[in-house]
């Protein structure tokens, strides 16, 4: 068996192992269910994900087919595994160990500390054999997407400078634009995922309508210091304020006009993106606008939203549009 990093003209193949690994993983919850898990993974979206710089696919090879994948996603040093499936005939020959030991390896030598997964907590014979390759048992979340419980299991590979282990979000917008529910929700989807979490508002007092800014910082340790000077992610929604620095993925809905839905503008780390004509056209009110941004954020920074159940964390009222919202902005399939 050899291993080697995936290609895009692997999807087909991966697609189909996918398919076959939620039926077993999953075979004891409703077909609905397996229906619209298989649904965000399809051909042409896994083709998509594998095109997007956090995302890391390995296969495993035998017999001239791949037998075998894991798939994951990389954001600020942190690898969190998504899939990793090998086929039964190619089970007990080390397969699933020879696709971790590369992929630490090559993780190791990008400067990653960390290799996490969430795992279907009622499958116990994986979390077993995780254990016994060094993984560690974290944050069960007792209610997924879908209702049943997820484990979160972690495995520290390599050392990391405190300072390194924490990721900065910043948030500027204008009174009236959800920036304050914005950055609640994804303050309370990172601490349920086992996250220390810093959040910080600051009003401009001088008018009633004026600007609101939100930093938001997370770690796996506890935090000293929540002041950001540099953000890793900055979403921006008023011109009214002062450009901040940010390292990676910048979104600002004010650089791009109401004409088309297809705006985006390349950054030096990543990319803009315009969402006000989606939240116009598709929910009815630009208020959206932050929802759809939640989304694209959490996919960013690689929180699967099916891990949990967003809907308990949003208020009642338009709960099920700002869901709504929230998944186009991820790209979530509902196969409906």
């Amino acid at each position: 068996m050899k291993i080697r990093e995936g290609r895009p003209a692997d999807c087909p193949r991966i697609n189909t192992l996918m398919g076959r690994l939620i039926d077993e993983i999953y075979s004891g919850e409703s077909e609905k269910v397996r229906r619209i898990l298989k649904a965000n993974y399809t051909k042409e979206g896994l083709k998509e994900m594998c095109g997007e710089e956090q995302t890391k696919l390995y296969v495993v090879s035998a017999d001239r087919k791949i037998v075998g994948f894991l798939f994951g996603w990389l954001f600020h040093n942190v690898f969190t595994i998504y899939w990793i499936y090998v086929e039964k005939a190619y089970r007990g020959k080390g397969a699933v160990k020879m696709l971790l030991s590369q992929t630490e390896g090559d993780l190791v030598r990008k400067g990653c500390y960390k290799i996490e997964m969430y795992a279907y907590a009622e499958n116990n014979r994986f979390l077993n054999f995780c254990q016994k390759l060094g993984f560690k048992k974290g944050v069960l979340i007792k209610k997924s997407m879908f209702g049943f419980k997820i484990r979160n299991i972690y495995k520290y590979i390599g050392t990391c400078a405190a300072e390194d282990k924490i990721k900065t979000i910043k948030i500027i917008g204008e009174a009236g634009q959800g920036v304050k529910l914005m950055s609640y929700t994804l303050a309370s989807i990172l601490s349920q995922l086992g996250n220390e979490v810093s959040l910080n508002l600051e009003y401009d007092s001088a008018v009633r309508s004026g600007t609101i800014s939100a930093d938001l910082t997370y770690s796996d340790d506890p935090i000293d210091n929540p002041i950001i000077d540099e953000a890793d992610i900055l979403i921006k929604f008023t011109r009214t304020r002062d450009w901040f620095p940010a390292r990676d993925l910048v979104i600002d809905e004010s650089l791009c006009g109401t004409k088309s839905l297809e705006c985006s503008i390349q950054s030096r780390g990543g990319a803009h993106y315009g969402f006000q004509d989606v939240a116009v056209t598709k929910f009815g009110s630009k208020i959206y606008i932050n929802m759809i941004a939640l989304g694209r954020i959490l996919r960013y920074i690689g929180v699967n939203i099916m891990l949990l159940n967003i809907e308990d964390l949003l208020p009642p009222k338009f709960v099920e549009k700002n869901l709504a919202a929230i998944k186009y902005g991820f790209n979530f399939r509902d196969d409906t």
